[in-house]
């Protein structure tokens, strides 16, 4: 077994629970804006939010739209395929509301906190993230995260996303890591686990977005993923990574 001194993390969707927490921020929405959405089916809404949030985020990955885009987008589309004809008003004012409830919704994927007590100690640990700047430390607060991790290294604090290699060089350099003795985690194919490949870094990749994502792309006629390319580990829960650790 390689012997890894540094483990970094990506956030949403990997520890953080991305889609239970979204599920409870809408339902919160929904019961605050029940008039105007009392048309909207929720099941038929939060699918097709998820939908759109992915398509977007690639987008903003690859420098192609711009964070105020992404959020305002993602919502109006998703009203669009409701049904509902929403004022850019009120699509703002959701989306400023939903800014302000997901990042502080506690859920973490299953496994999370026995993960990160089990590598406590044995391992320095940390983040990447391509998340929004001023949210991702209410996510880290919420689902009471900080205290396992040395550094939190944000896209917007060198300027480049994943799956940029300059991310990863400046989160070895910021943590005084060597890549060859690094892990990269994460279930975003192409901004953790191909990002991490470029780099030259082992990767561990969660299979629930995949998995997730494919049952999308089902829903709407599409193809499942297909990947040509075999991570250093695939896992299908946080569990499994303590037996590879």
């Amino acid at each position: 077994m390689k012997k890894y001194t540094h483990l970094f993390f990506d956030l949403d969707g990997t520890l953080w629970d991305l889609r239970k927490n979204t599920r409870e921020a809408l339902n919160m929405l929904f019961a605050k804006y029940s008039g105007e959405l009392s048309s909207v089916d929720f099941e038929k809404f939060y699918k097709r939010y998820h939908y759109h949030n992915d398509k977007v985020w690639a987008l903003y990955r690859n420098n192609q739209i711009e964070k105020e885009v992404l959020r305002y987008v993602r919502f109006e589309r998703a009203f669009e395929d409701t049904g509902l004809t929403a004022q850019p008003e009120f699509i703002k004012n959701f989306s400023d509301d939903f800014m302000e409830i997901c990042p502080r919704q506690p859920h973490t994927i299953e496994g999370t906190h026995e993960l990160l007590q089990y590598c406590s100690g044995k391992y320095e640990m940390h983040i990447i993230t391509n998340g929004f700047i001023e949210v991702q430390g209410h996510k880290m607060n919420a689902a009471n995260l900080n205290s396992y991790f040395t550094h939190m290294i944000n896209s917007e604090h060198c300027g480049v996303r994943k799956p940029h290699p300059e991310i990863f060089e400046y989160a070895m350099q910021k943590a005084g890591a060597d890549k060859s003795t690094s892990l990269m985690i994460g279930d975003d194919w192409d901004a953790d686990i191909l990002g991490a490949r470029d780099f030259g870094m082992d990767q561990a990749y969660l299979t629930t977005t995949d998995d997730m994502l494919s049952e999308l792309n089902e829903e709407n006629g599409h193809d499942r993923l297909r990947h040509n390319y075999k991570p250093t580990y695939s896992i299908k829960s946080l569990h499994e990574l303590m037996a590879i650790l």
